[in-house]
């Protein structure tokens, strides 16, 4: 099952979801010089939106009715940098409870070595809280 909602920034980077369940998420994210920070390697703040996008795609399969799952926090790692290719997710959930979700992601390249690792805090709020503007 796909998000049926894909957030903008997804679209923005490039995202593409190739499993999302309540128990995993698949995705990858193809490398380009538009998303590489100064030193001409992917920025880390891209690498911590693919991971929280992710884990709040499947964290949302994991809400009640009329519920989404936002991230409330993400401590990533970057283990080693990436230029070019494509970089893979998968997102797992470490613990679902009644209010709250906490994942481990991990990021890899084409070569199936590890680029980043993290834990992605989710807290479940109303949809309509979810798509509120920021005020």
């Amino acid at each position: 099952m796909l998000p049926t909602q894909r957030h903008p920034l997804d679209d923005l980077l490039g995202i593409r979801y190739e499993e999302v369940s309540a128990g995993r998420v698949l995705a990858s994210l193809l490398l380009s010089p538009r998303i590489h920070g100064a030193t001409g390697t992917v920025h880390g703040g891209v690498l911590a939106a693919l991971t929280e996008s992710a884990a709040s795609a499947g964290g949302t399969l994991n809400t009640g009715e009329g519920e989404a799952a936002v991230c409330a926090d993400t401590h990533i790692h970057h283990v080693r940098p990436a230029v070019s290719g494509t970089l893979h997710v998968c997102a797992v959930p470490v613990h679902r409870g009644f209010t709250q979700q906490l994942w481990s992601a991990e990021v890899f390249d084409d070569r199936n070595r590890l680029v980043s690792c993290a834990t992605v805090q989710l807290l479940h709020v109303a949809r309509d809280r979810a798509a509120a503007p920021a005020h």
